[in-house]
């Protein structure tokens, strides 16, 4: 018996039985199965565009959604279409303005839980994606919107609104006049990966703008206790340079004045000898406090009350001060830029002021240096020695370096920064920067 022969490439076999017409029906075939693919890459552009025209809209989320339900809907032939969000308990509930529905406001009180386990019809169906369509719809979804309370539906799908693996909630729609396809359903599935990935952006963006606000208030903050140190540190310093001027160096003074009337008229006499020494040591007091009045305001004395400092002014009779003393010799170099607020001022003078002190106490230096210029929007300010040097790891723990400390301190909260530079005999260091910005 001869064999039967086997279908050939490109021919069509219906019911055990090759086509006679099998050569025109193919291109057919193809041509509808073109249709098809165009009309489902259409949709899945529709999708993306409207979900997409969210990121470059100033739009509020309800107006989106339902400007994106009604997309949804028309895509796949439904007349009504809906997000519904899943809560931190495992409530569903419905998301603002959905579409086509004519009394939204009874669904606002519908709450669904996903159930125990897993078990819930959400959970299998929209979250597992086990829904079955059966003429044209999946009956368990429609038995669950009927015992809502949903009246008049018809029919219904529901797909996945998730990102990645993060359950948001499920986006669902209603009432298709010709019944729900496989293609809707994967239309559906496509809109909720592509709307979770917004919103999953949204709230990326939201989370930093509530972080941009936090800084703000935490920068305002930082502003106003700055302010605070600075002027509360000012009028203490001038109250303190005020009492000691005004007061016990006055004191001092006519103590001295008294003295050299008493020494006059024992001249020649033993005390006389006596009345020296005590002026000698009232001088030395006297030179004392005045050192102390000098670090404690740079300014000249004169002007201890008056109006605030002169910021190169005071750098530079400072530097003359400990030329004087010590005999280091100062180069200087400050430009500053107009209108450096007052706060920064105090800080630049306060460091300043802390690293020369530690020069001429500690450094046995010859030559100081000391550089103040703008630089990036802000003031850079350096302070260099030709002294002895040190390990600055071991700064904090020396004798009389906490200064060091408290002009990183000062730096850091004016939003700024400060380094410190030195070696054993290769002299220090001491760069800092602040902003201008308050």
């Amino acid at each position: 018996m001869e064999a039967a022969a086997l279908p050939v490439a490109g021919d069509l076999v219906l019911n055990g039985q090759r086509s006679e017409d099998s050569g025109a029906s193919a291109p057919k075939t193809k041509k509808r199965s073109g249709r098809h693919q165009q009309k489902l890459q259409g949709a899945a552009f529709a999708a993306l565009a409207a979900v997409s025209s969210y990121l470059d809209s100033d739009e509020d989320l309800p107006s989106f959604f339902g400007r994106l339900s009604a997309t949804i809907a028309q895509q796949v032939g439904a007349r009504r279409a809906a997000f519904w969000r899943l809560g931190p308990r495992g409530t569903v509930t419905l998301q603002p303005e959905p579409f086509g529905f004519a009394t939204p406001a009874n669904l606002q009180d519908i709450r669904i839980q996903l159930g125990l386990n897993g078990e819930g019809i959400l959970e299998r169906i929209v979250f597992r994606d086990e829904l079955d369509l059966d003429k044209g719809t999946s009956a368990q979804l429609d038995l669950l919107w009927r015992e809502c309370g949903l009246a008049g539906m018809k029919n219904s799908i529901a797909a996945a609104w998730r990102a990645g693996d993060r359950r948001i909630g499920a986006v669902v729609v209603y009432d298709s006049r010709r019944g729900f396809t496989p293609n809707d359903l994967w239309f559906l599935r496509l809109a909720g990966m592509a709307t979770g990935l917004v919103w999953q952006y949204k709230e990326a963006e939201d989370e930093l703008g509530q972080t941009a606000v936090r800084l703000e208030e935490a920068m305002a903050a930082r502003r106003h206790l700055l302010n605070n140190i600075a002027a509360g540190g000012d009028e203490a310093r001038r109250r303190f340079a005020s009492a000691l001027h005004d007061d016990s160096l006055q004191l001092l003074t006519g103590a001295e004045l008294q003295l050299e009337r008493l020494r006059n008229d024992l001249i020649g006499s033993r005390q006389a000898v006596q009345l020296d020494q005590l002026r000698n040591t009232l001088l030395k007091v006297e030179d004392s406090l005045r050192r102390l009045l000098m670090n404690v305001s740079p300014e000249s004395i004169e002007t201890v009350v008056a109006v605030p400092y002169n910021l190169k002014g005071s750098i530079s009779e400072r530097l003359e001060s400990m030329r004087l003393r010590a005999g280091i010799e100062p180069d200087i170099d400050i430009r500053l830029p107009a209108g450096v607020p007052e706060p920064i001022q105090s800080i630049v003078l306060k460091n300043v002021t802390e690293a020369l002190t530690n020069v001429e106490k500690h450094a046995n230096a010859t030559r100081v240096s000391v550089v103040v210029e703008s630089v990036d929007d802000g003031i850079r300010v350096e302070v260099s020695d030709d002294g002895a040097g040190f390990v600055v790891a071991e700064s904090v723990n020396l004798p009389g370096h906490l200064g060091l400390l408290a002009m990183r301190e000062r730096a850091q909260l004016a939003g700024g920064s400060c380094r410190i530079e030195s070696d054993p005999g290769a002299g220090a260091k001491v760069e800092f920067w602040l902003p201008l910005s308050q």
